[in-house]
């Protein structure tokens, strides 16, 4: 969901850059008519409208262009559905044109020529309609949805925030340290950017509590190419934030066509009405991974008191927030799982681990035998798997081993 980079409308002022939302009361006029001019062509052929009209209604090309694809939730081309596909009865008619025709039908034969078309294709009725039955200018523009004023800009608004982040390569999250859902908001970046294939990095700076989730970086790659994968990110945890009592800010890296800026996309006084459709504060996903899911059952049927870890750990100002917990013998060890990752995600991973592993000397790691050349030297046990039909075959005894002590 996003209406382009180029129709993004931004306000600038000084140390701060935002998005031109909707809002409701200050855009009921122009929304409401909007919304007329959607229910006054509805039934009509999509070539027909004037959209010139409704272009001088808005008064602004990039709203104009956001608009539209915004009222595409409510109002569609009616796409009629026939016994044909029509791409391949014009195919067939092209070649029934050449062989039976020469390739050109005189205008004084045509009536004759179209009833045996029509007869060799098999298909009754208009046959020129039938041929452009799916062409766009044809259609009627169908009503799908009965839109308020209210969910027509939710719909925009959500655009929004998915234009901006689809064209970023990281967002930060800052949220004052003692919201009571830091640590469900904690949780959620960690387990969201782990089954988006994003890397985060969570600290204390003082009183803030700060989160930055970028893509892994290359070369090669456009920096945005994670960007819708930011997007998703967010508006899984977009409620909680809303929820929140304390201050707090979301903001991205956004590349624009000639420069990149940091653009605040939401923040405790920038709230825009938002169509979440009420996603839920957990993330659904017990296991990351199948491989994860694998290793926590083989433990478990060994007699091992594996748990998923529910809450960061905090390492100083860092907070880290791994797999599983482990209790044996009165003690307590860290299980991350290290599945098959791109080199640019390894190499951000190591980096992190390493950073973990000195301040915390009870982590184990358990990863694919490819990434030996980048967790060789993060300073705690790595264990190697192969995957032979889709499950992990790794030595789980030494696992058991480390954990007795031995």
């Amino acid at each position: 969901m996003t209406y382009g980079r180029k129709n993004l409308r931004l306000v600038y002022r000084p140390g701060r850059v935002y998005p031109l939302y909707l809002d409701p009361e200050r855009d009921r006029d122009l929304i409401r008519e909007v919304l007329q001019f959607y229910l006054d062509n509805e039934g009509r052929r999509f070539g027909d409208i004037d959209w010139e009209e409704l272009r001088i209604v808005v008064g602004d090309d990039r709203l104009y262009n956001a608009l539209r694809k915004t009222m595409s939730y409510f109002f569609k081309p009616l796409q009629v559905e026939g016994k044909v596909d029509p791409r391949i009865l014009r195919l067939r008619v092209f070649q029934l044109v050449n062989t039976k025709f020469g390739g050109f039908v005189p205008q004084s034969s045509r009536g004759e020529a179209i009833e045996l078309l029509k007869r060799e294709v098999g298909v009754d009725g208009d046959l020129d309609k039938l041929l452009w039955i799916d062409d766009l200018d044809e259609l009627p523009l169908t009503r799908v949805a009965n839109p308020s004023i209210e969910d027509i800009a939710r719909v925009y608004n959500l655009e929004t925030v998915d234009t901006v982040c689809v064209n970023s390569s990281r967002i930060s999250i800052e949220i004052g340290r003692y919201e009571k859902l830091l640590g469900n908001i904690a949780r959620s970046i960690g387990r969201l950017s782990k089954l988006y294939g994003l890397v985060y990095d969570m600290r204390y700076h003082g009183n803030v509590f700060r989160a930055v989730i970028e893509g892994p970086r290359s070369l090669f790659r456009r920096p945005t190419v994670y960007g819708s994968r930011l997007s998703l990110l967010l508006l899984k945890i977009i409620d909680m934030l809303y929820s929140s009592r304390v201050w707090w800010r979301v903001e991205s890296e956004t590349h624009l066509a000639r420069k990149t800026i940091n653009i605040e996309i939401l923040s405790n006084s920038l709230k825009p009405i938002l169509a979440t459709g009420g996603i839920e504060y957990e993330v659904k996903q017990v296991f990351d991974s199948s491989i994860e899911e694998s290793i926590y059952r083989v433990l478990s049927s060994l007699g091992i008191d594996i748990r998923r870890e529910e809450e960061p750990i905090a390492l100083g100002q860092l907070l880290y927030l791994p797999d599983f917990k482990i209790y044996r013998n009165g003690k307590v060890y860290y299980l991350e799982v290290a599945g098959f990752w791109r080199k640019e995600y390894a190499e951000k991973k190591a980096y992190k681990l390493r950073e973990v592993s000195k301040a915390l000397n009870n982590l184990i790691v358990v990863a694919d035998e490819n990434l030996k050349p980048f967790l060789e030297k993060i300073g705690v046990p790595v264990i190697y798997y192969t995957v032979v039909q889709g499950k992990p075959v790794l030595p789980y005894k030494r696992i058991i081993d480390i954990i007795d002590g031995k």
